[in-house]
């Protein structure tokens, strides 16, 4: 595994981005990456075991691993990175893996202060296949909470960070056999999704529920597009400062 910092620069917003790079290789990480595929997939089979017992739907859940796999990986490299943050700066913080009780409720890390006080960071992975610049600097918003006709309201986390994969969903499966890349592209406090001019309510629908039958358009609070929120490094600072 090789970590790369990269500044990304957005013209049209006279911005830089600041951006870690993950890279994996199959043959220095098999290990790991064999653990990705594994809970990644248990992953997928409990958001949808449907899906998986379906063989004329294998596709379907194919996106669906892919999905799930690249959340295993996004949660993996934000750990490592804030942990490795926090090493060098010699604070009395940790971050803790949350179990995973509610998958519609989900806490992904959990920071805990020196005063026993804690945090909750929600990560958040997308697929820009046109490429990590465009993805920040055009295509992706930085993403927060979110509610449907279902989920009236989730659970507001204290952060929201995002993990970009260049390459198609399509693709994704066969790439971890080979070389890939994560990139950690920043993330937003709470605060900044309620209250920045560039924050607004928009409709998605969930990876999760692309595979199903009753689709339902769900309404995330975002910053648009992740240029708008705090890079990487940034981020960070928020999160050990409590921000």
């Amino acid at each position: 595994m090789e970590i790369a910092e990269e500044i990304v620069d957005c013209e049209q917003w006279n911005k830089k981005f600041k951006v870690v790079k993950f890279g994996f290789d199959i043959h220095q990480d098999s290990e790991l990456i064999n653990n990705f595929k594994i809970e990644g997939e248990a992953l997928a089979r409990r958001l949808n075991g449907t899906l998986a017992r379906d063989s004329s739907r294998t596709r379907d859940f194919d996106t669906l691993k892919a999905n799930a796999i690249a959340g295993v990986i996004s949660e993996f490299v934000w750990r490592h990175y804030l942990r490795d943050f926090i090493d060098k700066e010699g604070l009395s913080l940790s971050i803790k893996e949350a179990p995973l009780t509610d998958l519609r409720n989900q806490i992904d890390i959990i920071v805990v202060y020196p005063d026993r006080s804690s945090k909750t960071i929600e990560v958040r992975s997308s697929f820009p296949y046109t490429g990590i610049k465009n993805g920040i600097c055009r295509v992706f918003d930085m993403l927060g909470w979110y509610a449907n006709e279902v989920k009236t309201m989730e659970v507001r986390k204290d952060y929201y960070v995002r993990c970009l994969f260049p390459y198609k969903t399509s693709d994704f499966l066969n790439i971890l056999g080979n070389k890939f890349d994560a990139y950690l592209t920043g993330g937003a406090t709470r605060a900044m999704l309620e209250t920045s001019e560039y924050a607004r309510d928009k409709e998605f629908i969930p990876y999760d529920e692309m595979v199903q039958e009753n689709i339902k358009m769900t309404k995330y609070r975002v910053i648009e597009p992740i240029i708008n929120a705090q890079d990487t490094r940034a981020i960070c600072g928020s999160v050990i400062n409590g921000l």
